[in-house]
């Protein structure tokens, strides 16, 4: 397979503060400011330490395409929350699609998820468009929910249940992906 999720390790730190701090990453985060590199290795520190929350390396023919990670993860009631970034800018055109993909095998099917979050600037429609396009429905909308720069920005919510991403997979064809 030559796409594939994997755990982060040390090595992994700066370039994926590269990533963050990129202009077209921060634009569409919450906090949109330069992380301070100090702040960073704290971050990833405390990363690789949490047992709670799983972050996946997406490569493609073992180069380093994007992030994704899974936080609060409530096994009790089968959920989670979920993030994602394309870090590398010269990524196949296609790779995001397969990156949610496996992200989303890797939570229904590796950590036992029913259903996962995904919270959204409502200027990201690119995301939003994502979302859709995964199965994903809009679950809410949160006015005026995050200030950013001295605005207040509304909040997207989507969610996707296991047994509508098996639909939605079989709609987009991607039986081929699995993680290694």
């Amino acid at each position: 397979m030559d796409y594939y999720l994997r755990a982060l390790t040390e090595k992994d730190k700066d370039m994926i503060y590269e990533w963050r701090n990129s202009e077209s990453i921060r634009v569409n985060m919450y906090n949109d400011q330069p992380i301070p590199y100090e702040a960073h290795c704290q971050w990833f520190d405390a990363v690789l330490k949490n047992e709670s929350r799983f972050y996946r390396l997406f490569l493609y023919k073992n180069k380093p395409l994007g992030l994704v990670s899974f936080k609060e993860v409530n096994l009790q009631n089968q959920t989670c929350a979920w993030g994602f970034y394309i870090g590398e800018p010269h990524a196949p055109k296609g790779s995001g699609t397969i990156m949610g993909a496996l992200a989303l095998d890797y939570a229904f099917y590796q950590l036992n998820i029913r259903k996962i979050i995904g919270m959204v600037l409502s200027f990201n429609q690119r995301s939003v468009r994502f979302h859709h396009r995964l199965g994903f429905c809009q679950e809410g909308l949160f006015k005026k929910e995050w200030s950013r720069n001295g605005q207040f920005i509304d909040l997207i919510r989507l969610s996707l249940f296991k047994e509508d991403w098996e639909k939605q997979k079989d709609k987009l064809n991607l039986h081929f992906i699995t993680e290694e």
